[in-house]
């Protein structure tokens, strides 16, 4: 399905759902203009404060904002609606997943704006905020675009799903991914203004610009992520040295000290529920399979996500990390999180995995976790209710 498809809503025959998902990408598409639009007027605003102007108001900002509303109440209906086809929590295919995901990143971004309030510290600060506004409104069009490649065939939900810990342990988990994604993304607008400010302010090396690019390049996806916010953030401090704005090696300090507090702020709302998941899922599997942890590799690969974010927060309490050393590190978390929820899939270790549940054309694997009993074994033991091996 092309881009185009994905943004007609006038299409015969589409679900209540689909239908609605369109309208959202619709509304995404929308939103990104404006907050393009807001961020420009912001940067024009910036340099009539410097120049001891009336800056005046920015309504596209406030139009941007209220489009993310809207975008999250439709992206709410579109999910209501696939649970009524289903008839389930819809999370069962990867599909339904990603598209939770993008509505976590809608609500995400939401609480981060009034969490962050970005726009009171200064028209500046304003423009950061204007860039993830855009870049989130972009990444739910592309995401829900993507889940058009998948299947969207129902698909009931196995046994080990049936239970009252599916929706409070993908939820947190899911928000928890949305919010720490965002996180991620204010460490690589980090690093792209290291970059740039390294070519159009000075003060930076040319091998410490070199390694910053490096870094950049070897992000996933960063064709698609990586590379556009490289080339957005060029665009803005091109712009800002033809309006000769270009901020002083010092007022870069201090944005990127700012920029440092941003995303550690992100992080504190996103991990709780990144914990608040683990210990759900933990007590889900002594439930589902008897046993609370069995080091199954997607288990594995969640709890060393987990475990970088608690090294973020020893480096930074008590080894007084700051700037591009607490970044490198909060970046690593992110890019195992992408690992644990897209990549793992791929890994040969993870078709031996009990949580395979959301892959298209892969039947799950009910059973128990830990060390499985011999066939001889289980033929002389007794049946026992509630145990769920075959």
């Amino acid at each position: 399905m092309n881009w185009i498809t994905s943004l007609d809503v006038t299409a015969d025959g589409l679900l209540a759902s689909t239908l609605w998902l369109r309208v959202t990408n619709v509304l995404c598409l929308v939103g990104a203009g404006l907050a393009v639009l807001a961020g420009l007027r912001h940067l024009r605003q910036r340099k009539a404060v410097q120049a001891g102007r009336e800056a005046g108001r920015n309504l596209w900002s406030g139009s941007a904002l209220l489009v993310l509303g809207l975008a999250l109440l439709v992206e709410f209906i579109s999910i209501w609606n696939r649970a009524v086809e289903v008839n389930h929590f819809p999370s069962q295919t990867m599909s339904e997943v990603l598209v939770m995901f993008s509505f976590s990143l809608l609500v995400s971004m939401l609480v981060l704006h009034f969490a962050l309030k970005l726009e009171r510290i200064g028209h500046g600060w304003a423009i950061v905020d204007d860039a993830l506004l855009a870049v989130v409104f972009l990444g739910v069009l592309a995401t829900n675009h993507y889940t058009t490649t998948l299947s969207t065939a129902q698909r009931d939900l196995p046994p080990a799903l049936q239970s009252y810990w599916f929706a409070p342990h993908l939820s947190a988990l899911i928000f928890s991914y949305a919010t720490l994604g965002i996180a991620g993304l204010v460490c690589i607008i980090y690093f792209a203004m290291r970059f740039w400010s390294g070519v159009f302010v000075g003060g930076k090396s040319v091998g410490s610009q070199l390694v910053v690019l490096a870094g950049l390049c070897l992000i996933p996806f960063a064709q698609i992520v990586t590379f556009p916010i490289l080339i957005a953030v060029g665009i803005v401090f091109l712009a800002l040295k033809l309006l000769d704005s270009l901020p002083a090696a010092k007022e870069m300090a201090a944005t990127e000290k700012t920029m440092d507090q941003v995303s550690y702020r992100a992080f504190s709302v996103g991990i709780p529920f990144l914990t608040a998941g683990l210990f759900m899922g933990a007590f889900w599997a002594q439930e589902a399979w008897a046993n609370y942890w069995g080091w199954d590799s997607k288990e594995n690969s969640a709890l060393i996500t987990w475990l970088i974010y608690v090294i973020y927060v020893h480096l930074r309490m008590l080894g007084g990390y700051r700037g591009e050393k607490a970044m490198a590190v909060l970046g690593g978390g992110a890019l195992s999180v992408f690992l644990t929820f897209q990549i793992f899939g791929y890994l040969p270790d993870s078709q031996k995995s009990l949580h395979r549940y959301t892959d298209d054309g892969v039947t799950p694997t009910e059973g128990m976790q830990g060390q499985r009993v011999s066939d001889e074994s289980a033929r002389r033991e007794p049946a026992v209710v509630g145990d769920e091996r075959r």
